[in-house]
């Protein structure tokens, strides 16, 4: 019996060694030349099943020190250093310019681990709040001008004591957001309409609008401005095993989304979801009910008696695989949801897919 159990041991460890190994795709380049556009994720792609490991390809070697000063025109090359694979770079001279401080820089910008521009907007046109944090926001309650929405340059009025000098968004509510299964209310998103700078501080304190992008009036509310707080590297790396999660909705108002959409999916960080977290989006397998003459009845048309026997697999009925959409990556987390970008695609997300650890 302890033969069997040592034999399942070193099986399990032998396996899991299998599957920890960094596997190289068959199809990928001996050299890649980086051109502009590309991001760590995008070449990482062209080598790995799994490019949120990327840090192990050539984040570890003495060639790429920081594998965010990667820049465009660089020459990457695929090695084996130590039995392991790596990508190390060509020495090259780089193209340097005099900055206003008289010092010799890139002329470039390193690439980055994921497209930014397509998530930039979201650092702060939108917001996910509780809904008891909503209703203790500031709220713009009236103006100097007697009209119904407010321009640029108007002096508005926020209903509690603002920092002097402050800059503040002013938003709009937009869709509330809860959990599929339990029907608890997740947060609530808020679309950003205006920036605004206070210019007295009081009980009532007043708000010079700076930048109108929509219609701005009387109830809409206000949160501090923190431009700048989405870091421009990202590491990736898989989510938890324990983390399950589902797609609530898209950025875009779709219920369908492709690659480099952005994403609202359930959980945040009170479920212990982190920026970097990558997830498998699937979607789940239907039970189909196949009746007395061979018919194979769609879930969505089922009778009541169907629903009841579809919830006990037997003979007349038949769980369906998953099927697998692609890849998400969480780039800002909130209390209880998270955005995450599209970064890999084989057919398109919808709301409800589920995603698992990848």
């Amino acid at each position: 019996m302890w033969r069997f159990f040592v034999l399942g041991v070193i099986s399990l460890i032998f396996n899991q060694a299998n599957a920890d190994e960094l596997k190289i795709k068959s199809d990928s380049p001996k050299t890649y030349v980086v051109v502009k556009g590309d991001t760590l994720w995008d070449i990482s792609s062209k080598y790995l099943a799994s490019p949120w490991r990327w840090p192990e390809l050539w984040g570890r070697n003495t060639q790429i020190d920081d594998p965010h000063l990667i820049y465009p025109g660089d020459e990457l090359m695929l090695v084996i250093i130590d039995g392991k694979p790596r990508l190390v770079t060509k020495s090259s001279k780089p193209t340097l310019t005099l900055n206003r401080h008289g010092r010799k820089s890139r002329k470039v910008n390193p690439i980055p681990t994921i497209a930014l521009d397509e998530i930039e907007q979201h650092l702060t046109n939108q917001q996910i709040v509780s809904v008891n944090d909503f209703n203790d926001l500031p709220v713009l309650v009236g103006s100097e001008r007697d009209t119904l929405f407010y321009k640029n340059t108007d002096i508005v009025f926020i209903n509690k004591p603002l920092a002097q000098g402050e800059m503040y968004g002013i938003y709009d509510k937009g869709r509330l957001f809860s959990s599929p299964k339990t029907n608890e209310t997740l947060g609530l998103e808020l679309q950003l309409v205006a920036k605004g700078e206070v210019v007295e501080s009081g009980s009532i304190s007043q708000l010079k609008l700076i930048d109108v992008k929509s219609q701005v009036r009387n109830g809409l509310v206000l949160l501090p401005l923190r431009e700048g707080d989405l870091p421009a590297y990202f590491l990736p790396k898989a989510a938890p095993k324990n983390i399950a999660s589902s797609v609530l909705g898209s950025s875009k108002l779709y219920r369908i989304s492709g690659k480099h959409d952005v994403v609202v999916i359930e959980g945040g960080t009170n479920q212990g979801i982190q920026q970097g977290s990558v997830f498998s989006a699937y979607k789940p397998g239907k039970v189909q009910f196949v009746d007395a003459d061979g018919e194979v009845r769609n879930p969505d048309n089922y009778r009541a008696y169907d629903r009841v026997k579809a919830y006990f697999v037997d003979d007349e009925t038949q769980t369906l695989p998953d099927v697998y959409r692609g890849k998400v990556m969480v780039f800002r987390t909130f209390e209880n949801l998270s955005y995450a970008l599209i970064l890999d695609i084989k057919r398109p997300i919808r709301l409800g897919d589920e995603l698992i650890n990848p």
